[in-house]
């Protein structure tokens, strides 16, 4: 049942829009054809569709999330 939301929620709102988002797609694919999974491309896509929230994120707690997460992380990345 969430899935359809989730696909409704990031459809572009004007054709400019889709055209851009498929255009930045290509070139991205493009780019890293050979090492891209789909589930990869999906969140990178979303991440330049909605670049203003990503540029909104604060780095250090992303970081701090993720090395948080588990005794190896923290080794390897070191504490923030």
């Amino acid at each position: 049942m969430n899935k359809p939301l989730q696909i409704y929620y990031t459809l572009p709102l004007t054709s400019a829009t889709a055209e851009r988002t498929f255009s930045a797609m290509r070139r991205l694919k493009n780019y890293m054809r050979a090492t891209m999974t789909q589930k990869r491309l999906n969140n990178i896509m979303l991440m330049h569709c909605h670049k203003d929230r990503v540029d909104a994120l604060d780095l250090i707690t992303v970081a701090k999330t993720l090395t948080d997460a588990n005794d190896r992380r923290q080794n390897f990345f070191g504490s923030f």
